[in-house]
């Protein structure tokens, strides 16, 4: 079995879970659990406004990890997309990396440190 086949479908998978999760939780007013761990979860001074805070960019890396998942089918399945796929990769670290920095800064803003 082609290991990055696997992998491609994993990535698509996982970003789309990931923006529905952020949907969901501006839906229903819950953090998700992909976020903070439970006991994190219990030092949250402000839930609205975390979640107002995040939500949106937690779509934003789902749906780009969805994208580049999906590139990575096309590039295995159907064409080589030749340097594309360096790009897409490029793309995906700069969003992952700007994700995990507003993340930090949510937990620093909302989350009280006792």
């Amino acid at each position: 079995m082609n290991i990055m086949l696997l992998f491609h479908i994993i990535v698509t998978a996982v970003g789309g879970y990931m923006a529905a999760a952020g949907m969901k939780m501006k839906k229903t007013g819950e953090i998700s659990p992909l976020l903070l761990a439970e006991e994190e979860l219990k030092k949250c001074k402000n839930k609205k406004n975390f979640i107002s805070f995040i939500y949106w960019k937690e779509v934003v890396l789902g749906v780009v990890m969805s994208v580049v998942g999906l590139l990575g089918l096309v590039n295995e399945l159907v064409m080589e997309l030749g340097k594309l796929k360096y790009v897409e990769l490029l793309v995906f670290l700069a969003v992952f990396f700007w994700f995990w920095r507003e993340l930090g800064a949510a937990r620093d803003k909302y989350l009280s440190k006792f």
